[in-house]
């Protein structure tokens, strides 16, 4: 018997089933895992157009050649830096939320672990890049835009980095928030939607934050960051 095409799953069903063990306790199977879930049984055609977005934003190409991986920084190196800038911001930040231990992360090795695992067997080398710089510059996001690390923070950001720059990971964030919402918890609706909404609108807004040297920025006032890439930071 013939199966009628329209019902011809698209989706991997082993992928959906732990996509919805996020939608249940998001907190508890992140987002993080699905899009290394994800990879082996992609639909090639996504893959595909994911990869042409990529390549169409202005700057990317060029960036992406440079493969630019810094070391990690030095805690000292950060402490000296001044009130007001980008570098004491981003001290701060990590300080004030328990995340010392992102000082010394090699995110580059983590990824070649990850490789080494055969998950990412499909995913192209230009994204694998841009996931690693990304989990790189997460910190130097949250201190341009102002967002906290709040979850209605995180969910801002992510709505930010999904308006610059096409990543699955963001879009399965959106994916999962909504789904938990309609689904599970009915009343984060308002409040999540303001945060994505926000989020969205001023990362349509800003210059692109995903191609810059930020480790070489660590001097200077994040005033004069936002001002150079027209960045309406959050109060």
């Amino acid at each position: 018997m013939n199966m009628d095409p329209n019902r011809t799953p698209i989706v991997d069903r082993e992928f959906v089933e732990r996509f919805m063990w996020a939608v249940d306790r998001p907190m508890a199977y992140g987002v993080y895992y699905l899009f290394h879930d994800w990879w082996a049984e992609a639909p090639q055609d996504a893959i595909d157009a994911y990869m042409r977005q990529l390549h169409d934003i202005p700057g990317a190409n060029e960036f992406l050649q440079t493969r630019y991986l810094p070391a990690p920084i030095e805690v000292e190196r950060l402490e000296a830096c001044a009130p007001g800038t980008l570098g004491k911001g981003y001290y701060d930040f990590v300080v004030e939320n328990h995340l010392e231990e992102k000082f010394a992360v090699n995110y580059h090795a983590f990824n070649e672990k990850l490789h080494n695992t055969g998950k990412l067997d499909r995913l192209p080398a230009d994204m694998s890049y841009m996931m690693v710089r990304g989990t790189q510059i997460h910190d130097f996001q949250h201190v341009l835009t102002g967002f906290d690390s709040s979850p209605y923070g995180e969910l801002r950001l992510a709505a930010f980095y999904l308006a610059q720059l096409r990543f699955p990971y963001h879009a399965m964030r959106m994916a999962v928030t909504f789904s938990h919402a309609a689904f599970v918890n009915p009343d984060i609706t308002v409040d999540a939607m303001d945060a994505i909404v926000d989020g969205w609108s001023r990362g349509r807004t800003s210059g692109n934050l995903n191609f810059a040297r930020w480790e070489e920025e660590l001097d200077t006032p994040v005033a004069e960051l936002r001002e150079r890439f027209s960045i309406q930071a959050a109060a």
